[in-house]
């Protein structure tokens, strides 16, 4: 799947970051920025440019392909150029992604936020997110997951896990908490289980036990 998420993260911004050429109105913003203020000279009326629909499109930069990969048409093609290692967002939602593979997130150690909201995902292979080990939020909800994803007890820095309207039955005693009560470093802020075809009895009596606000962690009836 590595080539896959290259392919569709590439395929979002690679108009954007240090591939975009800087827009037309760019400089106004670094003036503002550096906290020069110039004064507007007044224009007069008959002087001002007309521009029709036809000119903007001509003002528009043209795309330009990321470095090593290669382009054609709608086509971007990266495949096996690995994700930098600095990487701390990820956005993927809704990409029709189906699983994320134990080897699919190696060396993305810096990574905070990973968004694949939105896809089909029924399976995240133990071990995956070890390989992230500073992530502060996690969003698989809106897929096809059956389980609480493992590993989630061993994050420290974990903070936010979105999990909504999957097809999640039960959460185990282990599932969010580590088995010692100091390991954590940082609390959870929201923990979202809504939607989901559980029912009471099939939560740990003590699975939150690591939660220390109550209304960090949501539930609600399955539709």
């Amino acid at each position: 799947m590595t080539a896959t998420l290259i392919f569709l993260l590439l395929a979002q911004v690679s108009w954007a970051g240090p591939f975009q050429q800087k827009g037309l109105f760019d400089f106004m913003l670094e003036d503002e920025a550096s906290g020069l203020d110039y004064e507007e000279a007044p224009v007069p009326p008959e002087s001002k440019p007309r521009f029709t629909p036809d000119d903007f499109d001509m003002l528009l930069p043209e795309p330009v392909c990321p470095f090593r990969c290669q382009c054609h048409l709608r086509v971007v093609q990266c495949s096996d150029l690995g994700l930098p290692s600095s990487l701390t967002e990820l956005h993927l939602d809704g990409n029709k992604i189906t699983k994320v593979g134990a080897s699919d997130l190696k060396g993305l150690i810096n990574l905070a936020k990973l968004g694949l909201s939105f896809n089909s995902i029924s399976v995240v292979d133990n071990g995956t997110l070890a390989n992230v080990p500073h992530l502060r939020e996690l969003h698989l909800d809106n897929n096809k997951l059956i389980r609480v994803p493992g590993g989630l007890a061993d994050h420290k820095f974990l903070q936010v896990i979105y999990l909504h309207n999957n097809n999640i039955t039960s959460v185990g005693r282990y599932d969010f908490c580590p088995p010692g009560y100091d390991i954590k470093k940082a609390s959870y802020a929201g923990v979202s289980l809504f939607r989901n075809p559980m029912q009471r009895w099939n939560i740990s009596r003590d699975a939150f036990r690591c939660v220390y606000m109550r209304s960090a962690i949501q539930f609600g009836n399955y539709k």
